[in-house]
């Protein structure tokens, strides 16, 4: 049939019937193909339709085909991820969250061991170069919040590490973890 016989024109019935589906539905088919049925010839919208359900069936076409990929992209993400877990797990370069939080809080204790010996050798040096007496509680007002808020910091990462669950990489790993 050819749209420029009107005596062969294609009704949208023929056309539903020919493609085995509703009036209604062949309307919105069409509409979504870009096809005027007016204008076509059944070869024309039945191969147009075709092509169109063989790009559904293969994952190209149709209103999903931005969530399908999406979804690829996640979950070749998370391959990716696991694979350098697994890799790191292999090397033994990942640390159990409680060890890293113990061993964060252990680093600030031995910091600030560190610094408080510092600071007395620094006031026993002046004193001993200046001869003067120098107050250890002016020293110890401006060390001693130092001191702490490296403690606390330390601690609190230590807590939020151990508290997320999972695995912490250590320092000789890379961060992909």
């Amino acid at each position: 049939m050819t749209s420029s016989d009107p005596a062969s024109r294609l009704t949208q019935e023929q056309v539903a019937q020919h493609l085995d589906m509703s009036v209604r539905n062949c309307r919105e088919v069409l509409k979504t193909l870009g096809i005027d049925w007016a204008d076509s010839t059944l070869d024309e919208i039945r191969t147009a339709y075709i092509r169109d359900l063989r790009e559904k069936a293969a994952g190209r076409g149709g209103s999903q085909v931005e969530q399908l990929n999406a979804a690829r992209i996640e979950e070749s993400t998370v391959k990716a991820a696991n694979g350098r877990l697994a890799y790191h797990e292999k090397l033994g370069t990942l640390v159990p969250t409680a060890d890293a939080a113990f061993a964060l809080t252990d680093w600030a204790s031995y910091t600030n061991r560190e610094i408080v010996a510092a600071f007395e050798k620094l006031v026993q040096q002046l004193e001993s170069t200046l001869k003067v007496d120098i107050d250890r509680g002016l020293v110890d007002g401006i060390a001693g919040p130092t001191v702490k808020r490296i403690g606390g910091y330390a601690a609190n990462l230590g807590q939020r590490i151990a508290g997320g669950g999972g695995a912490v990489q250590s320092a000789q790993g890379d961060t992909d973890s």
